[in-house]
């Protein structure tokens, strides 16, 4: 299997996962999302009806800060229902973490 289509995979789990979730409701709001995974990429989606809040953590996958000199880059997925963030290496950069985790908050 090639490396990219077994991410795809492993997104697809998440975005499942949030569909069988079913709606949110009302009084159990905000709802957390959190997804760990390749530092190459992580997408957290929030289930239907529901969008990212402006309150999100992006850490190393054990839960611990990443490093004052980690660069990350993030963008809101299609329709605004999800976020992704990876870690974007640079020039003598030092390696990103083994995982990376990212959690969300989900608002109406």
């Amino acid at each position: 299997m090639r490396p990219g289509r077994l991410a795809g995979t492993g997104l697809a789990a998440v975005a499942l996962t949030a569909i069988l979730a079913g709606p949110a409701q009302a009084d159990a709001l905000p709802e957390t999302v959190s997804v760990t995974g390749s530092p190459s990429g992580v997408t957290a989606i929030c289930p239907d009806g529901l969008h990212p809040d402006n309150n999100w953590t992006l850490t190393n996958g054990d839960g611990t800060p990443l490093g004052n000199d980690q660069r990350w880059r993030w963008t809101v997925g299609p329709g605004a229902q999800s976020i992704s963030a990876w870690i974007a290496p640079y020039l003598d950069s030092p390696p990103p973490p083994p995982s990376i985790t990212l959690t969300v908050s989900c608002i109406c």
